[in-house]
């Protein structure tokens, strides 16, 4: 009987967020299909966010290059510490995690202390902290700037 309520919450959460999960993929291929950052942040301004690293420390996971993945992003660990135990709670027992707000909270107040540290230290000679020349901004900065020169 667990095993059918356990199926039925993971079937309505699939049914309730599919959608969302498909734009995210398409939007992940589309961008490195067309060679972009996959990081609005970086797309946008060219500068790291605090989770810039986060996407190649997962793949880097899935690889088996644990330690590469923990250079990459340490913090990588941790949300998926956080999400095993949300899923064990959510799937497993039919109730949420007992204080994962507040640890996701928490975990996401390191995660933007750990990016002060990393720009202060690592930007923008290392990976995953470097500047991103073909962002927006620069583009319409650029852009405006020719059109002054023209006009």
């Amino acid at each position: 009987m667990k095993m059918r309520e356990a199926g039925k919450r993971v079937l309505a959460d699939v049914q309730n967020y599919y959608r969302g999960a498909l734009l995210a993929a398409v939007y992940v291929g589309a961008t490195g299909a067309l060679g972009f950052p996959v990081c609005p942040m970086v797309l946008l301004t060219g500068l790291p966010c605090p989770g810039c690293g986060m996407t190649r420390a997962a793949a880097l996971f899935l690889q088996g290059r644990w330690l590469r993945a923990w250079q990459m992003h340490p913090f990588f660990y941790a949300l998926l510490l956080l999400a095993i135990v949300a899923a064990v709670f959510r799937y497993g027992m039919g109730r949420a995690a007992p204080r994962m707000r507040a640890l996701v909270s928490a975990t996401l107040i390191l995660a933007v202390g750990f990016y002060a540290y990393r720009m202060a230290r690592y930007f923008p000679e290392q990976e995953p902290m470097v500047y991103f020349e073909g962002n927006a901004l620069r583009f319409v900065a650029q852009l405006v700037a020719h059109l002054r020169r023209i006009c």
